[in-house]
């Protein structure tokens, strides 16, 4: 418990979150936790196969002096390294000193790969899109995902990418022109009230907005700059999402809930919430050769219950893996015909 406090003090943590955690983890879990939090997560590519072949992709990279190592739960996703230092050190869990960017060569600017970490690959794995699909994804920018459904596709089919933030939109517009997704519609708008519009969609991924617990690794300052009413004050925007994420899914649709917080409050809470008022929406179980990298999801915690079905979800901690992906929680629900 000890070193568990002093990183909580050096590192300037806030006390509630290093609290929950032993309540929700454990002192030999939290601890854990913690130092996997004290690296960054080594960045981590996704190939635009709509663009070009992973072959070639990789000729060209290893040409230029880095080494890829395969995401095993997302066939296009890499992590990336310095190829000098990684025949030195040969060690997964190293951040290059890269000698340029890979956010800055000429085959990122043509939108052959995007710079996507692992764990955020998983939600559109997970939703499974597939050409002529329609989908909606209600929270698009920056567009990483977005990029990498329409990939999925074949840009084919029709992808709708709905925004908020008017400040967001840039940068997501320029995700999809860059990568060439052209089955692409973008909508700023409030994914809470968008609907009449609509006819509905066969596949829908919420990846939340959320407080973003499981960024400290890449974001240190999410260590101290989140509330608890901060939890709470999302959690409700978020049942809002879900909502309207259920009122507009097709029966015998597919839709994935993600965010990158750790909260359960975020999470199975929300879930848990929306299926109580549906009961023809369950959490179904995931592919057992993605499952097998993470945990479950929770059915209990800090004094609640949630759903049996919420053990079928996945959360995704830093120390699953030598490369410390990012936390993240993801869920796939499906709309049966109602009951």
């Amino acid at each position: 418990m000890s070193q568990i406090y002093r990183i909580m003090k050096n590192e300037q943590y806030q006390p509630y979150m290093v609290e929950r955690y032993i309540l929700m983890f454990g002192e030999e879990k939290t601890l854990e936790l913690l130092r996997s939090f004290q690296k960054p997560p080594v960045p981590s590519i996704n190939v635009n196969t709509c663009n070009i072949s992973i072959k070639a992709l990789k000729e060209r990279l290893e040409a230029k002096h880095f080494h890829l190592e395969p995401v095993p739960w997302c066939s296009t996703g890499f992590w990336i390294y310095d190829a000098h230092e990684y025949e030195k050190k040969m060690n997964p869990g190293m951040v290059s000193q890269f000698q340029f960017s890979p956010g800055a060569t000429h085959e990122y600017l043509q939108g052959m790969y995007s710079m996507q970490g692992a764990s955020s690959m998983l939600p559109p794995v997970l939703l499974d899109p597939k050409p002529d699909d329609d989908v909606l994804d209600m929270a698009a920018a920056p567009g990483t995902k977005f990029v990498q459904m329409g990939q999925m596709m074949k840009n084919r089919g029709v992808l709708v990418g709905v925004e908020r933030s008017l400040d967001r939109v840039p940068a997501l517009k320029a995700n999809v022109q860059r990568c060439g997704v052209t089955n692409s519609i973008l909508i700023c708008n409030d994914s809470r009230h968008i609907g009449e519009q609509f006819n509905g969609f066969g596949k829908i991924l919420l990846d939340a907005p959320c407080t973003g617990e499981g960024l400290i690794g890449s974001d240190p300052t999410r260590k101290n700059s989140r509330s608890v009413g901060d939890i709470q004050t999302m959690r409700d925007i978020q049942v809002q999402l879900l909502e309207n994420a259920v009122a507009l899914l097709k029966p015998s649709g597919r839709m994935v809930y993600s965010t990158c917080s750790l909260a359960p409050e975020e999470n199975e809470f929300v879930i848990d919430k929306v299926i109580q008022n549906h009961k023809n929406l369950a959490v179904v179980e995931p592919p057992k050769e993605i499952a097998k990298h993470f945990d479950q999801g929770l059915v209990q915690t800090m004094g609640a219950k949630f759903d049996p079905s919420l053990k079928n979800a996945i959360r995704v901690y830093p120390y699953h893996h030598p490369t410390r992906p990012e936390g993240f929680f993801a869920a796939i629900i499906e709309k049966m015909e109602k009951i």
